[in-house]
This record gives C-alpha cells, structure tokens and sequence, in this order.
C-alpha cells in the first residue's frame, strides 16, 4: 500500500512538473469478449472511463486531441506505442488531450452503445474541466483510426449530443475497409505462416460472423456499410462525410516486408486502406488530406520491428503533426 502511494505521488510530481495534470476516472467492466467457438475463448473486459492531459495551466486551452481506445491508457508505458501517445507533445503546443476508454476488447463500435457512452462521457469530460468546444482533433493509431471515423460518421450524421467542433483526424496504419480486411483474415488462417497472424484472422473473422451475420460473400453490402471506407463501395456517399475536416494519414509500405515477405501482398497490409481514403477525399475536393508513406532505403539495416503494422506510429513525427494541427486550428 505504503509503494502505491508513493508512486502515485511521483506520478503526480513528475505531471506537475512538466506543467501539466492529470485526471482519470475509470470503472471494470465486469464482462468478457469471446473471441471464438471453443468453451475457453474469450477475453476479459477492461476498464471504461478516461485520462484527461491538460497543458499548463498558465495558458489557455487551444483545443482537444481526442484518442478512443478499448482499454485504460498507461501513460508511463511508452513501449505500446500503438496506442498513439501524444499527449507531452501536444500539451507543450496548449492543447488538451483526452484518452477514452469503453473496456471492451477490440472495440469497433458494434454496438452504438459504445459511441453514445463515449459522445455522453466527452460532453461529461468538456463540461466538468471547462473545455473549450473548438479544435478538436481525433487521433487514432491501428484500430482506434477506425473508431476516430465512425465517431465522426455518427456525429455527422446527427446523433450526437454534445456536437464536438471536429476540426480534423489523424490515422495511422489503421484498417478501415473491412471488406479487404476480412479477405485479409481468410489467406491469414489458410497460410497459417504465423501464429500470430493465424489468431487475428480467426479472431477478426469471428467477430464479424457473429456481429453482422454475414460475409463479403454473401453480403458485402453490410460490410461497406460498417467500413468508414470501403475501396468496393460504388457509391461512395461516405467520403462526403469528411471532405470539411483536416486529414491526415500515416502508413508503412516497403518492398522488403509486406509487399515480399512473409507471403504478403500489397492488399495484405493497410496501405490500400490509407491511401485510398486520402484519394477519395481529394476526388471529393478535400483540400486539407495528405497522406505519409514510409519505407526504409536499400541501404538500411533490416529491422524486424518493422513487420509490425503497430511500429508506424513510432515513425511519426509528433511535433510536426501537432504543429500541423496549429496551423489548422482557430
């Protein structure tokens, strides 16, 4: 107990001497995900609630990053970058940065009880530290890009309460277009080259039999419809959606790994899920999307880090991307 607190206060002393504080609040989800058809297939739940990052409050807030992730962010752990940590970059440029959580693995918002229980918890969040409602930016690394998106789609579309002034998004390496990513899971569980790669396409490819029902096979139109983008929707009414809204986007795309390693082709990874969105704004005349392609140089060290999708957000150049939230915000 006596090592709890003392943590606790170094973690408190450390907050404020860098200028900022720190306000969390987060309750267990007493339940579990199943991941599968087996009798022991299934994952605890997390915590929901959220950790709010304020800037020094000498200065005035200029605005929010907004992160949704499925469990509680550990801000001391900076070895799970895919998580999208921003929040000492951020602050040092007087913005705010509130990291949500609704506990439930994997979340890709299902459910619309996820987005009104996080539209409900930011205007909670706004209203009790005073935030201002302007420059908001969502923020989403790997799967929280996807739920970035569809809290934007829902709050386009009207069913927000608290109507939060979005100002742009932020995506890295995050699969949006489901319907690719389900053909994606099915050569992962066929080839079975990894373990790892073998769990998430039956993992993946589980979820959606059980939320939707349905496969691309038998349906795809439900799987565009759950997509923030799709490359196979032949409407493309969605890009529509984001065309007002400053967009940026990072992905990993090198020849020596995913597009000839590890029998991977190019609709293997999450390029086509970037680059495409970013196409379809500018065809809608977005003028403020720009998309971010690394790839190492023949002469770079082979690094297997960078077979991981997640290790993109670790490229990034976090100062720039919060100077370039600045120079789009009021």
């Amino acid at each position: 107990m006596q090592k709890t607190i003392v943590a606790v206060l170094i973690l408190f002393l450390a907050a404020q001497a860098h200028g900022q504080k720190v306000y969390e609040s987060y309750v267990p989800v007493n339940d579990s995900l199943r991941y599968g058809y087996g009798p022991h297939d299934v994952f605890p739940c997390g915590s929901k609630g959220y950790t709010l990052v304020l800037p020094d409050p000498k200065e005035a807030v200029k605005g929010t990053v907004l992160v949704l992730n499925d469990d509680r962010v550990n801000l001391q752990d900076t070895t799970r970058l895919q998580e999208g940590l921003i929040h000492q970059q951020a602050n040092a440029k007087g913005y705010a940065v509130l990291y949500i959580s609704t506990g439930i693995p994997a979340d890709l918002y299902f459910s619309e009880q996820s987005l009104l229980y996080v539209d409900r918890l930011i205007r909670t969040v706004f209203t009790q530290y005073r935030l201002p409602n302007k420059n908001v930016f969502l923020l989403g690394a790997m799967t929280s890009g996807h739920r970035a998106l569809k809290y934007i789609e829902y709050c386009k579309k009207g069913k927000s309460s608290f109507i939060p002034a979005i100002k742009g998004v932020v995506l890295s390496e995050s699969a949006i277009d489901w319907v690719r990513q389900w053909y994606e899971c099915q050569k992962q569980v066929r080839d079975h080259l990894t373990a790892i790669g073998f769990f998430e396409g039956n993992f993946i490819t589980y979820l959606f039999a059980t939320n939707l029902h349905d496969t691309p096979v038998t349906n795809m139109q439900k799987y565009i419809d759950f997509s923030p983008y799709s490359y196979f929707d032949t409407k493309m009414e969605k890009p529509a959606l984001y065309k007002d809204l400053a967009i940026r986007a990072y992905t990993y795309a090198d020849i020596r790994y995913w597009f000839s390693a590890q029998g991977k082709g190019i609709y293997d990874s999450n390029y086509p899920d970037m680059s495409g969105f970013i196409n379809e704004q500018k065809l809608v005349g977005n003028k403020n999307a720009s998309l971010v392609v690394f790839s190492s140089q023949l002469t770079d060290p082979l690094r297997n880090e960078m077979r991981r999708q997640a290790s993109t957000w670790s490229l990034v150049d976090k100062d720039e991307l919060v100077s370039w939230m600045t120079t789009r915000s009021e």
